[in-house]
């Protein structure tokens, strides 16, 4: 079958690009290289399976929840929503969520990696606020989960080289957690946790990401070629308007 054998050297022609990323050498911002191409390779998959379906956001989320069987990836993240509750007072009626989330945080294991499996379900935060109301501070609570936090992460990498959170601390971790910091300063100390994404982790989604991938292309008889435009005409009347 033509068809199988197009689907299986796109999916080797994305393994090899993986592999050419992993084999990177450099010194300070290396990881952060190879989490902005690992972005990219992800992207590009997307694009294999979806076209030009969804705008770029809405893809990205898309494909990681269908393909990258990612378990945390609709969890709220509890540390972002302690942040959310500091850039201001909201409502008494939110006393029972910031106690929840005051609480899970404590749970979080300060000598270790603390995984995203720490963090609640959104149902769970809903049900601890006022019916029908899905914002705090002006966030909406959809916005806090880690797929979309994932997105806010890929964006400052690729549009600013710029990564936020915490580096990798941990050796031989590959899951996202959370990394514990005390900040001392000259009124006392503080206690602040940050996000971190390993290297691995971006190799891990592409990897579960391309076995899903060839099972749905060859399901819906797919070649992802066909998604790209290898033309030598740049620029398409369309694009002009």
């Amino acid at each position: 079958m033509k068809l199988l054998e197009d689907i299986d050297s796109y999916i080797q022609a994305m393994k090899e690009i993986q592999d050419s990323i992993n084999q990177l050498q450099g010194e300070k911002f290396l990881k952060n290289h190879q989490k902005t191409l690992l972005f990219s390779l992800l992207e590009t998959i997307s694009n294999g399976v979806y076209g030009d379906k969804y705008r770029n956001t809405d893809r990205f989320k898309k494909f990681i929840l269908e393909f990258c069987e990612w378990e945390d990836a609709e969890r709220v993240s509890l540390q972002q929503l302690f942040l959310v509750f500091k850039e201001g007072q909201p409502s008494q009626e939110f006393r029972n969520l910031k106690i929840h989330v005051l609480n899970g945080i404590q749970e979080y294991p300060p000598a270790s990696p603390a995984p995203f499996s720490c963090d609640s379900t959104v149902e769970e935060i809903k049900a601890l606020m006022p019916k029908g109301v899905t914002t705090i501070n002006g966030v909406d609570i959809h916005n806090l989960t880690h797929v979309n936090l994932l997105w806010k992460y890929r964006n400052s990498l690729v549009h600013e080289a710029r990564s936020i959170g915490s580096q990798e601390l941990f050796d031989h971790t590959d899951y996202p957690h959370y990394v514990h910091f005390t900040m001392l300063e000259k009124d006392g100390q503080w206690e602040v946790w940050k996000i971190s994404y390993p290297v691995q982790f971006f190799n891990n989604l592409i990897e579960k990401a391309l076995v899903n991938v060839r099972e749905k292309l060859i399901e819906i008889e797919h070649d992802p070629r066909s998604n790209y435009d290898f033309g030598e005409l740049w620029v398409k009347s369309k694009q002009l308007r």
